[in-house]
């Protein structure tokens, strides 16, 4: 059970005189929502870079997050959401008071918010927190994604990008994200939209890759990529390892993890010249020259093999002394008759790592992967349509925040340890429970019979005012 104690505001008595007995809401997920999100000081640690200066800000800053999990896609969902007439659940919360579509869309696109700061709070919680803290065995992968908008000719920002999956390009956004992967499984970082600067003589800066950004200029993806990784470490994150694919094996990038204390593993292209001893050959003459060693064979009949090379020095463009200490490993993916169907060529400055460890850290990358598709399939990433650039911001900020507490959920509790993403909001938006007013002021909320949990519920919390709920709850 979960008492929820009835302010005296007239509208609000009103509200629970409507009903008597007990009424079923099918909303009962957001309260197991709001559970995790006060266990996490949402709205006390992550409200605190949001410069809002109406009324309810966590309020609003917690619908745009959780109500799109119970399938409110868009602005104009969410406040809809919040007006049903018939659903004693949301009659008890009062949410009509404090959200309307007018103020959640000025919300979204005030150009005040520090989003990255929100992002960084939601990491430092998720980092010092016993059940996602992955410790120094993690690793930090980074990697982008695109976002198609086919019929959103007018939005800010939007260009043709390249759509891996479709193999074609398509009008839409190119995201820039990263995420901690570890024992404990993951949880975001971040999501940001690149935009790509308007004039030539501006794309032309803005589009390099072989320098950081200085003042004035619009960030590259691999500035957006450093600025996480850079607000990972600085909000407690322990992994020791950055990992990206072959975009992000540019030296003043490799450099930057550097200066921040942490370690490397990318991929590169099979051109990239290695210096080993006193030769310089590209790498895949030196993977060709190697003894491969066979790591794992698949129910399917693929096998893995691979060759940790010697110590060797990552090359700066054109120079043949300059560059990085790296260890450079090859992996190869044959098929049941032999042939070689996939190929990594690998540089890493974990130089004391075996072949296994090399593998083990680099196939985490694949979560990354996996955050997208939750993102794109079941997070509603794809579903924003603002006029403002700094809505869009938003927005996909706010994707990052959900799945980030959904990641939470099912590391704290273990009755939703085993469900899936897809299983998890599946659960969430079934998630029906009983609303029962009494006659001591008291309103009693049972937990839903669909999604039983062992931690989230069973917490004590104190009382909560329903005006103000879930702006001011006590932590788990």
């Amino acid at each position: 059970m979960d008492n929820i104690a009835l302010a005296g505001t007239e509208a609000q008595s009103e509200c629970v005189e409507v009903s008597s007995g007990p009424q079923p809401s099918a909303n009962g997920g957001v309260l197991l929502l709001a559970r995790a999100w006060a266990a996490l000081g949402g709205s006390e640690r992550l409200c605190q870079a949001i410069r809002w200066q109406g009324r309810a800000g966590p309020l609003l800053l917690f619908a745009l997050v959780a109500l799109p999990v119970l399938s409110a896609k868009s602005v104009c969902a969410i406040a809809k959401a919040c007006l049903k007439p018939k659903e004693p659940l949301m009659q008890l919360l009062s949410w009509r008071d404090w959200l309307n579509q007018r103020r959640l869309a000025r919300f979204v696109a005030s150009p005040r918010h520090d989003w990255l700061g929100v992002l960084g709070a939601m990491v430092g919680a998720l980092a010092h927190h016993a059940a996602t803290d992955n410790g120094a065995e993690g690793i930090i992968a980074v990697d982008s994604t695109t976002v198609e908008k086919r019929y959103g000719p007018h939005l800010p920002g939007i260009r043709p990008v390249y759509d891996a999956v479709s193999q074609k390009l398509v009008d839409g956004y190119e995201l820039v994200s990263a995420c901690v992967v570890g024992p404990k499984g993951r949880y975001p970082i971040g999501l940001a939209p690149h935009r790509k600067a308007a004039t030539a003589a501006e794309r032309q800066v803005c589009g390099r890759r072989r320098r950081k950004a200085t003042g004035g200029e619009l960030p590259s993806k691999l500035d957006l990529a450093l600025g996480f990784v850079t607000l990972a470490v600085s909000r407690g994150v322990r992994a020791p390892t950055v990992v990206g694919d072959s975009a992000f094996a540019v030296m003043w990038w490799l450099r930057e993890l550097a200066a921040l204390r942490r370690h490397w593993l990318v991929a590169t292209r099979q051109d990239r010249r290695l210096r080993i001893g006193a030769e310089i050959q590209a790498i895949r003459d030196w993977a060709a020259e190697a003894v491969l060693t066979r790591l794992e064979t698949s129910e399917s009949g693929t096998s893995l093999l691979g060759a940790l090379l010697p110590e060797a020095v990552l090359l700066d463009r054109h120079c043949t002394r300059k560059g990085l200490p790296c260890r450079p490993v090859y992996f190869e993916r044959r098929n049941r008759r032999g042939q070689v169907s996939h190929r990594w060529y690998l540089v890493t400055s974990q130089l004391g790592w075996d072949l296994e460890e090399v593998w083990r850290h680099w196939s985490w990358r694949w979560r990354i992967e996996e955050l997208h598709r939750d993102g794109k399939q079941l997070l509603h990433l794809p579903a924003f349509h603002v006029r403002t650039w700094e809505g869009i911001v938003a927005l996909i900020a706010c994707t990052s925040l959900r799945a980030s507490l959904l990641a939470f959920m099912r590391a704290v509790d273990p009755a939703l340890a085993p469900l899936s993403t897809e299983g998890l909001v599946t659960a969430l938006r079934e998630a029906a429970c009983l609303v029962t007013p009494t006659t001591a002021g008291q309103v009693l909320v049972e937990e839903p019979p669909t999604l039983h949990t062992q931690v989230l519920w069973h917490e004590h919390h104190d009382p909560l005012p329903s005006q103000w709920w879930p702006v001011i709850p006590t932590a788990a």
